[in-house]
């Protein structure tokens, strides 16, 4: 069982009433997670959603042997592993902790399973999701344009910029 207090401290969780948080605090599991812990791989069934209570998790992908990008650096108040919601998921990045973590874990089966009883429940963590996806998109969205306005060379060979950033 997590606490509630942990809970309203994860971004999309923030504006959850308390009896929904009640319910995901029943569920959820609190883990310490040592720095270079590997949470999941590329590759690996993504069966577990993920929200940072303290420390640093980068999210990477190996392009080469010689070249890993890192695509996010998510600290305490994100959330990720949201593709545990969709049975048969699989991850597109590497989770790694840059640092000793504290994170609450559900599993993405029985929030489905919470998701059915519970429609308002649904209703605010998927409004979550979908906010954190937007952020996440926009701010990509700006380091590609920044990219570009760097990269005159990149630029010119873009046929319509506004397509990097679309409304969902």
């Amino acid at each position: 069982m997590v606490k509630i207090e942990d809970l309203k401290r994860i971004n999309m969780l923030s504006k959850v009433p308390d009896p929904l948080l009640e319910i995901i605090s029943r569920e959820a599991q609190l883990n310490i997670y040592g720095a270079d812990t590997q949470l999941f791989a590329v590759g690996d069934k993504i069966d577990t959603f993920y929200l940072m209570i303290m420390g640093q998790v980068a999210l990477k992908m190996t392009l080469s042997e010689d070249i890993d990008v890192i695509l996010d650096n998510l600290q305490s108040g994100r959330s990720f592993g949201s593709s545990a919601l969709i049975e048969g998921s699989v991850a597109t990045y590497t989770a790694v902790c840059q640092e000793p973590c504290e994170v609450i874990t559900l599993k993405g089966s029985r929030m489905l399973e919470l998701f059915e009883t519970n429609k308002e429940l649904a209703f605010h963590v998927m409004t979550g999701v979908a906010g954190q996806y937007k952020r996440t998109m926009d701010k990509r969205a700006r380091m590609i344009l920044k990219t570009l306005e760097e990269n005159p060379d990149l630029k010119s060979g873009v046929s319509d910029i506004s397509e990097l950033t679309p409304v969902f």
